[in-house]
């Protein structure tokens, strides 16, 4: 009995466990601004952060989207938003909302990182999650509350 559970122990220590995928080390991270509060529908349940590896919107599909598990605080004035994402690079970093009572529709944008409220101007930006820099920071986002007010 002392050989076998000797011998298993050897073996047990000999060889690498496997623990599973684990929480990502790389992420998107930053802040988001409100610009014209006073056109806030009512019926917004929710926003969420999203990056998109490939933007097309008229071929939009949902293997080029990483979304944040999380929704937005929407209760802040400058919420914190964190997306834990791949290593790549991403065309498009956004927030996105969800009217009450139905689904995500991952088109209906309500900012996005490059837009400029002050000028009403924007390009997207690329972000890029490398091994060298998994973290990409302060990536702030300017939600306009004017793109959502055909919603009500």
């Amino acid at each position: 009995m002392k050989k076998i559970l000797l011998i298993a122990l050897l073996f047990v220590s000999g060889c690498e466990i496997d623990h599973g995928l684990g929480p990502l080390k790389s992420r998107i991270t930053g802040k988001i601004s409100f610009v014209n509060e006073n056109f806030k529908p009512d019926n917004i349940d929710a926003l969420r952060p999203i990056a998109v590896t490939k933007w097309d919107p008229e071929n939009f599909s949902l293997s080029d989207i990483v979304i944040a598990n999380t929704s937005v605080n929407m209760s802040k004035e400058n919420p914190d938003y964190y997306i834990p994402a791949p290593l790549g690079s991403y065309e498009l970093v956004a927030i996105v909302y969800r009217k009450k009572g139905q689904g995500w529709n991952y088109t209906q944008i309500l900012g996005f990182y490059g837009f400029d409220p002050v000028t009403y101007t924007g390009e997207s930006k690329i972000v890029t999650l490398s091994k060298t820099k998994p973290i990409a920071g302060e990536i702030d986002i300017v939600c306009d509350w004017t793109w959502a007010v055909g919603i009500k």
